[in-house]
């Protein structure tokens, strides 16, 4: 009897001990890192994340849970240790040794535009016994860029096409200082501000940088992110991907553009706007500043999002979804003696159905766009 009452007591100072030394060092030596894999995706491709997760203490972790929120547009499969509660919350659960690292790899499809971040990770230990539990959080900085789907090349011609035919008619080719196209001998007459003297020393003769071309008139778009029920919110999206579409041929072609609109700026809680982009070497920039744009309701009017163009020969391009008489009016208006372009992205079979009710201005061009 006197031996098991030892023994009794043996353990439960044992399990005392343990306690508190779990208590006072359960985080000591323990770290969490999560990362996304790359930096950017396009829609529907596939990418990861990583977490790595490093116990640098003897004392063993039987159940640790790391939990972060994530954006249901990041669809995860299901993990062996993962769960998802409301597809917003992921959880992972590792059993983590004395002195151990470990690295799980989370594949993800990227179901939707937009810009991800993760800024903490909420971490769960259960002592020896799992009698008890310890709950603390880890900053973190990891961010990701979902790029917009492109639009097939077919889809965009005819707008495309109208934009460039009123390029091109009204302005002339100049060369853009920002975009590098090689190196030629210097002729008389050519600018010396445009000699490359790290090429002349080498070459032993005077060379000049060539530049591309860019079209000196400018392209304003605008791009209306009003929310309004699911099937708007899909036209919205539609949208994007012809504005993303667009500007890559036109920055290709040597166009400079200004895009603006009503949507937020998701990245730095600010008005969404790019003044002036110019140059295919931008087009990266552009993709990732398209990715931060967000929708909502009760938006300001996208036409008072922009400034006055500031020359009549600027081309203007409004995205909407909507067909409303007043959104026409106020575009025709902002437009004034200009050209204007409004591209309506609408439901399979009905641009015929709607553009008998559209109301025509006649300093504006309407093209309906399926989806």
């Amino acid at each position: 009897m006197t031996g098991i009452l030892a023994a009794a007591a043996v353990l439960g100072l044992a399990f005392l001990v343990l306690r508190w030394v779990y208590d006072h060092f359960w985080q000591k030596g323990l770290s969490c890192h999560i990362q996304f894999t790359q930096e950017y995706a396009v829609e529907e491709d596939s990418s990861a994340l990583s977490e790595v997760i490093v116990n640098r203490k003897l004392l063993p972790l039987p159940v640790l849970e790391i939990s972060f929120h994530m954006d249901r547009r990041l669809q995860f499969g299901d993990g062996e240790n993962a769960s998802l509660s409301d597809m917003t919350y992921r959880r992972d659960v590792f059993a983590a040794s004395a002195r151990q690292k470990i690295t799980r790899r989370l594949e993800f499809k990227c179901a939707g535009r937009g810009f991800f971040r993760i800024s903490e990770a909420g971490l769960s230990v259960q002592d020896l016994f799992l009698t008890r539990r310890y709950v603390s959080a880890l900053p973190q900085n990891t961010e990701f860029y979902v790029l917009p789907k492109p639009v097939p090349a077919s889809q965009v011609q005819i707008p495309y096409s109208r934009i460039m035919g009123a390029v091109l008619s009204r302005k002339r080719v100049c060369d853009d200082p920002f975009e590098f196209g090689g190196l030629r001998e210097y002729a008389r007459g050519d600018p010396m501000k445009y000699i490359n003297w790290k090429a002349t020393a080498r070459a032993g003769q005077l060379l000049i940088n060539l530049h591309e071309s860019t079209l000196s008139q400018r392209v304003v778009l605008l791009i209306d992110m009003e929310s309004g029920g699911s099937q708007a919110d899909f036209l919205n999206e539609a949208g994007v991907r012809v504005a993303c579409s667009l500007a890559e041929q036109l920055l290709t072609a040597g166009v400079e553009m200004g895009l603006y609109s009503n949507g937020g700026d998701v990245q730095s809680g600010g008005p969404w706007r790019l003044d002036s982009v110019s140059g295919a070497g931008s087009l990266l920039f552009l993709k990732k500043k398209l990715a931060c744009l967000g929708s909502g309701t009760g938006l300001a009017p996208v036409c008072g999002c922009a400034p006055k163009l500031s020359d009549a020969d600027d081309l203007a391009v409004l995205i909407s979804r909507s067909q409303r008489d007043d959104l026409g009016q106020a575009f025709s208006d902002w437009v004034g003696k200009g050209l204007g372009l409004r591209l309506i992205p609408c439901g399979l079979g009905t641009s015929q159905e709607n553009q008998q009710d559209l109301l025509a201005y006649p300093n504006i061009q309407s093209i309906f766009m399926e989806f």
